[in-house]
């Protein structure tokens, strides 16, 4: 699942090869139309509750390279700014906190 601002909630996931899969760092300037707007691999969660992952053959739940940043977008999602690990004016970035799964 790429584009992390989607909430995840309630769901079942059972029995596939991978359970629930955020690789943000694979399109890291996004695909399609989006490409150039958007940074995956630094978009906030949504809400993010209540889902099962079980036997799956490799894993449930994998959050790779996700690391959420304060970012400033239009009514579309695009970026507008924000994608740098730090300000402008030198202080970091990130959110905090960076993601809340319960």
């Amino acid at each position: 699942m790429i584009g992390m601002t989607n909430d995840v909630l309630y769901n079942r996931i059972a029995g596939y090869e991978h359970g629930l899969y955020t690789p943000g760092s694979a399109f890291p300037n996004g695909q399609g139309y989006a490409w150039g707007k958007v940074c995956p691999q630094f978009t906030p969660f949504g809400a993010f509750r209540g889902n099962v992952n079980h036997d799956n053959a490799r894993y449930g739940l994998y959050m790779d390279n996700q690391y959420p940043r304060n970012l400033n977008r239009d009514e579309n999602g695009h970026v507008i700014s924000g994608c740098p690990e730090f300000t402008s004016d030198g202080k970091d970035n990130g959110v905090s906190p960076a993601n809340v799964v319960e």
